[in-house]
């Protein structure tokens, strides 16, 4: 039995048992849940794809689906449990508030996704067995959801091109992101110049120098592309994240910041996730049509978590799912990290007992970070899905093995999910079936020198 705690409010003081408190202490700082009812936005795209698919015309957005279902969305900062929340300063809140405010309109408007299917830059990426992955594992059937077929073998594509028709709809005139593959910047740029907006890219100075050809062509988009270095040693995504939201902050009014993955303070997760569950989505839809039934096992790889978030969320009440997630295990901040602050959210970190941020390494650029977003974190407290490491010579070793029997070379990241992949075949057996993200299309000789 909690001791009793009693807490001082402006109209009364309240007793709390102590294992209640941190709970209500939360919920005076952010406020009631948030539900919101509106068509489910997949379905609404959904709908609207097939709409023009079979037409043969531009589909006609319409202000109600009558066979579109109807879904509750907590857009609160307590959405997260005790991760997450709005640790910004007073210059952003108003910001954040706006934003949020926009974001709730926009996403229960069909026209806004009529918009989002108009830009043309993406079709759902396909579902492809992997026969040679699966033959070698013994097991389950191993299907690739082909993410690095997207252009620019960006996994962010679907969150890229609907932050950016957000801040068009909210009169912004710049979009400020930061990128560790290359692949993410140049599709923001390509964009931007389609949609005449203005584009400011930061990349760490390693990946920036690393990926010389992207960054030019970048530029040839119109993009500005800074480097970016902490003078701490530091010159990854997290010098990126840094000198972006700094320059976002300052340019507020004019500015709107695209995060690399689901982190920053709220709305900044649950935007990024929305855009991003779509992908997840498209994997239900295509398992239930290829296996009749939904996977028994998804994996990916993560840093951030854009790829998590967008893989498991669809996923997460579905107890018959599991669900996995691979970091590097130089980068592992939900196994090796312990919680606190970072980039304006509570979340998993790595840090050191004076809470200050520890550097992190791997071969893959995008992961290269030592946070990840709340909603990660909040699965890892609810045990929903399990977190796991791979080191940096097995991500290697495991790309060669992929390439040799998928014939196609995929990102790093991707590299570290092969061998949890492999694994989880072999223990689910035959007959089962388990998804692996497949993202990014770079070439070993373009990290390793060889």
């Amino acid at each position: 039995m909690g001791s009793i705690v009693k807490v001082n409010t402006f109209k009364s003081v309240y007793e709390y048992n102590g294992s209640d408190f941190q709970d209500e202490i939360i919920k005076l700082l952010t406020g009631p849940h948030q539900i919101i009812k509106l068509n489910d936005p997949y379905q609404v795209s959904k709908h609207l794809r097939h709409q023009y698919e079979k037409n043969g015309e531009e589909p006609t957005p319409v202000s109600y689906f009558h066979h579109v279902p109807i879904i509750k969305l907590d857009l609160s900062a307590r959405r997260f449990g005790e991760f997450g929340g709005r640790y910004a300063p007073e210059l952003q809140m108003e910001a954040l508030s706006t934003l949020e405010n926009h974001f709730k309109n926009t996403i229960c408007d069909p026209n806004f996704w009529h918009d989002f299917l108009k830009c043309g830059l993406f079709e759902p990426s396909p579902l492809q067995l992997a026969e040679g992955l699966t033959k070698h594992a013994g097991g389950a059937n191993i299907w690739l959801k082909r993410e690095d077929l997207n252009q620019y073998g960006s996994h962010k594509i679907r969150n890229i091109v609907g932050q950016i028709l957000l801040a068009l709809r909210m009169g912004k005139t710049e979009i400020v992101m930061d990128c560790g593959y290359a692949g993410h910047g140049l599709l923001c740029a390509a964009l931007c110049e389609k949609l005449d907006i203005k584009c400011t890219i930061f990349m760490g100075k390693l990946d920036f120098e690393s990926q010389k050809l992207e960054v030019w062509t970048m530029k040839q988009f119109g993009a500005k592309v800074t480097p970016s270095d902490t003078g701490l040693g530091c010159q990854t995504i997290r010098a990126a994240l840094d000198d972006a939201q700094r320059y976002a902050v300052s340019r507020f009014e004019d500015a709107y910041y695209i995060p690399s993955g689901p982190i920053g303070p709220h709305p900044l997760p649950l935007v990024h996730r929305i855009f991003q569950s779509f992908m997840g989505e498209e994997v239900k839809d295509q398992c239930i049509e290829l296996m009749s039934k939904c996977p028994d096992a998804i994996v990916a790889p993560v840093g951030m978590g854009s790829g998590a978030v967008g893989m498991f969320s669809p996923f997460v009440n579905n107890p018959s799912v599991q669900l996995v997630g691979v970091q590097p295990a130089g980068v592992a901040p939900l196994t090796t990290g312990s919680v606190g602050v970072l980039y304006g959210a509570c979340t998993y970190l790595l840090q050191d007992e004076y809470g200050q941020v520890l550097n992190c390494s791997s071969y893959a650029a995008d992961l290269n970070c030592p946070t990840v977003g709340p909603e990660l974190s909040h699965w890892k407290h609810l045990s929903r899905v399990e977190y796991v490491e791979a080191r940096n010579d097995d991500a290697v070793d495991n790309m060669v093995l992929f390439h040799d029997l998928e014939k196609f070379l995929p990102s790093f990241s991707t590299g570290y999910a092969v061998d949890k992949t492999i694994q989880l075949a072999k223990e689910l057996g035959p007959g089962k079936n388990v998804v692996l993200l497949v993202s990014g299309d770079f070439k070993l000789s373009d990290k390793l020198d060889v």
